[in-house]
């Protein structure tokens, strides 16, 4: 995957910036030293030395092809075998004035929606509350988009489902008690695992919220391989709005942007 973060900070770094090229004509010691100037532009160590400070030189070379290939940078040269300069295009240079790529662009760098959460969910009454609470109040107010296995009909249902999934960055799955073992505990809806394991085959990592009562061996396993929460119809708000910052931790290690709802959150004196 392409850093949007790399490609937009190079641009940055460009925007503005002079690139100053010294030639000497010949090798005596009277020879006046002639100096060529690029707006916009960058040599090829003024632009990879500050960012190898912060970033993996496999990272960067991507993201100088993605924007080369984008059509954002191309090259300014001084004869045929002279010296050269990278330079932003006009197209560039209105992409770093705007403060950020254009929703057209943006599509070319994810294979999905960074900022989409699938919730894998029972479709009750009793399950309304908690899931509005993670639609309404965590996700939506900081910038994410909620999905989940609506649809109309078993053949729709299966494909919907499914493309779904794959589409979203993230996948939840809130495990709730639906039927009662001899035990006294609970074992939820077959469905939920079901969709657990298409998410995993999507290669996602599934964040399972798992409400007390759940017999521990329908979650046993699912606690040594995924993240695993436990909550109460009494504390869930405290716990559910830890997912946020699970989501947020997940799209830095990546070098996605945040949401800009969730960005403005962050700032300091930002309300909670």
């Amino acid at each position: 995957m392409v850093s949007e973060i790399i490609c937009f900070e190079i641009l940055k770094m460009m925007r503005g910036n002079r690139a100053t090229i010294t030639r000497q004509w010949d090798d005596s010691a009277d020879s006046t030293p002639k100096i060529d100037y690029a707006d916009n532009s960058i040599t090829v160590g003024g632009l990879y030395q500050p960012l190898l400070a912060r970033y993996d030189l496999a990272d960067i070379e991507s993201a100088m092809r993605w924007l080369t290939v984008g059509g954002f940078l191309s090259k300014t040269e001084w004869g045929l075998r002279g010296p050269w300069v990278h330079t932003l295009t006009e197209k560039a240079c209105t992409i770093a004035d705007a403060g950020s790529f254009s929703d057209e662009d943006k599509k070319l760098f994810y294979r999905t929606d960074p900022y989409a959460v699938f919730i894998a969910h029972q479709f009750n009454k009793d399950d309304e509350e908690l899931v509005n609470y993670i639609k309404d109040t965590v996700l939506e107010p900081n910038g994410f988009r909620s999905l989940d296995g609506r649809a109309e009909g078993l053949e729709e249902f299966r494909h919907s489902i499914l493309t779904k999934i794959q589409k979203a960055r993230f996948f939840l799955c809130l495990l709730t008690c639906r039927n009662a073992l001899e035990s006294g505990s609970f074992v939820s809806s077959v469905w939920l695992y079901q969709e657990i394991g298409a998410a995993m085959a999507f290669g996602k990592k599934p964040l399972i919220l798992v409400e007390k009562g759940i017999d521990p061996q329908y979650v046993g396993e699912l606690q040594r391989v995924y993240e695993y929460t436990n909550f109460t119809r009494s504390n869930h708000p405290r716990v559910f709005k830890s997912i946020l910052q699970k989501l947020q931790i997940d799209l830095e290690s990546a070098l996605i942007p945040l949401p800009d709802l969730l960005l403005r959150g962050t700032q300091p004196g930002a309300g909670c």
